[in-house]
């Protein structure tokens, strides 16, 4: 079995070998006449070699190089000042033309060729692209130029109406001013912007009720909720005009948002307001013969220091039965039970401050009325009378539990139901007579401080509320154009979706427009292929003119 495997391969190898001799012996030697002979020795010498072209052209040829290609064809490029090729020329041994390549004028991508059999055969040539027929240039490019006109008329609708939204966009966020300010803010100018933006009004009883109740800024809280969304689609719409390289809008800025301990505070500032307000409505209605002053803001001779300070009495009701200092505090109440101790602390170190204040009053005073009423009583002490006022938020009846420790301080505490009967009948009657109270009255307001409120930092003051100059038609427009940008943001939004699919369409075949178009260009400018040929077919003599 071996041998017969290695006598065939021996065979086939032999077979192979002969064969390849035998086509070697029939390939016939090329014979050229004497004439050819001499022509190619001279194109030898000349081969390689840089030689002018001197034919009239608009092309600015100046040189050309020959090339010598055995045993087939000669080779001939003809190059422009810049040396750039426009025509590659190959040429059998009998000078007729085999095929012409001419280049396109701005690179080499871009040819047409010409090939000699029967008939001309013309093929053009980009990159990978190859066409024999021009007509087939001409047909893409004008369906890529409708392609596009087309794509055009449907993105130009919708680029006037992003120009138009933007341009609305900007006015209205030119308009939106900030929604909270906290720099340098007072209780009063804050508790103005709450109210006013509450719609509540605090000098009428249902006014009063509301801003007592647990969810007393419900207003406040959607309008901070719709801010939250208001930020997210400023920031979203921001980011996006950023990735798409547009313009970002200028006047559009997020804003400030409440924290929940902001919200928080803002509801006890206008329940303190509120409440206030309802002791100062029953005082008015029991104030026969007696004297009422408001927020009094007097000096207070703090411990350790030079100079005085301030102290501030939410209510003093100078009465037969003495002076009595009223602080308001409202309070959530649960299961018709308050607990007075749960801030005793604070409240306790606030209302020792409105005797102590009082009493530094009076005791300054030059008044003869006041000198011999506090030469009349053995201890001043008897005079001034602390009260703190505890208004539920959430029940209309509370029973207020743990008062001893107040009562124990000299504090008493009571309810606004009990406000008339405290008047009345208050212990220790000192039986002020009606010319003492009022001299008492015109000391304390001589002595009323005019500076300006403390401003807190916890404090804000919504919709830039600083002059208290704040109504509703400023709120309703600040609103107003807050909800034209989040409108146009959304509009913006759908508006630039269809956009951008549009767009890359039309990008797309405008690329392709392009493409077709430059090809199209460059073929349309090459010169008349027939006039060239003619020219040169008819020069027989052109080797001998180099």
């Amino acid at each position: 079995m071996d041998i017969t495997i290695i006598i065939l391969t021996v065979g086939l190898l032999t077979y192979y070998f002969f064969r390849k001799q035998n086509q070697k012996k029939k390939m016939k030697k090329i014979e050229l006449s004497a004439i050819d002979k001499e022509e190619i020795t001279k194109l030898e010498k000349l081969a390689g070699k840089r030689l002018p072209y001197r034919y009239s052209n608009q092309r600015q040829l100046t040189f050309q190089i020959i090339e010598l290609v055995r045993p087939g064809y000669i080779k001939r490029r003809i190059f422009d000042n810049k040396g750039h090729c426009h025509y590659l020329i190959k040429y059998y041994l009998d000078r007729s033309v085999a095929e012409l390549v001419e280049f396109g004028i701005t690179d080499g991508h871009y040819w047409r060729k010409t090939k000699w059999d029967k008939e001309p055969k013309v093929i053009y040539h980009y990159g990978k692209k190859e066409f024999s027929n021009f007509d087939k240039i001409t047909q893409n490019f004008r369906y890529y130029s409708s392609i596009v006109k087309a794509g055009r008329d449907r993105i130009l609708p919708l680029e006037n109406d992003l120009n138009q939204y933007v341009n609305e966009l900007e006015n209205h966020a030119n308009y939106q001013k900030a929604w909270v300010t906290r720099n340098h803010i007072n209780d009063s100018q804050a508790i103005h912007a709450i109210s006013t933006v509450e719609k509540i009004n605090l000098d009428s009883k249902r006014g009063i009720k509301r801003g007592l109740a647990l969810q007393n800024i419900l207003r406040i809280r959607a309008i901070n909720s719709g801010f939250k969304v208001y930020n997210q689609k400023v920031n979203s719409f921001q980011n996006r005009m950023t990735e798409l390289h547009l313009d970002q809008i200028k006047s559009l800025h997020q804003m400030d948002i409440l924290s929940s301990r902001d919200l928080r505070h803002l509801s006890n500032l206008l329940a303190g307001a509120a409440a206030e307000k309802l002791v100062n409505l029953r005082l008015r209605e029991v104030q026969t013969g007696k004297g009422i002053i408001h927020n009094l803001l007097l000096p207070y001779p703090y411990e350790h220091q030079n100079s005085l300070g301030t102290n501030q009495i939410d209510h003093v009701v100078i009465t037969s039965n003495g002076i009595f200092c009223l602080e308001t505090k409202a309070r959530t109440s649960q299961n018709e039970q308050y607990n007075v101790l749960t801030d005793y602390n604070e409240v306790a170190d606030q209302v020792a401050k409105h005797k102590e204040s009082i009493k530094y009053v009076l005791e300054k005073s030059n008044n003869p009325v006041i000198i011999n009423l506090l030469k009349r009583l053995s201890n001043i002490d008897r005079l001034v009378k602390n009260v703190v006022v505890f208004v539920s938020r959430t029940e209309d009846e509370v029973t207020l539990v743990n008062t001893e420790r107040y009562e124990k301080m000299g504090i008493t505490v009571v309810q606004v139901a009990d406000i008339q009967s405290l008047l009345i009948k208050a212990e220790n009657k000192i039986g002020l007579q009606p010319e003492e109270i009022a001299a008492i009255k015109e000391e304390l307001d001589n002595n009323k401080q005019l500076q300006e409120e403390k401003a807190y930092q916890e404090n804000a003051v919504l919709f830039e509320d600083q002059g208290l100059t704040l109504n509703q038609k400023q709120v309703e427009e600040q609103l107003y154009h807050a909800n034209q940008v989040i409108k146009h943001l959304d509009q913006i939004d759908a508006l630039l979706a269809d956009y951008l699919q549009e767009a890359r369409e039309w990008q797309k075949q405008y690329r392709k427009y392009c493409y077709w178009k430059k090809f199209y260009e460059q073929v349309h400018n090459f010169i008349d292929q027939g006039q060239y040929y003619r020219m040169h077919n008819l020069k027989k003599d052109i080797f001998d003119k180099i």
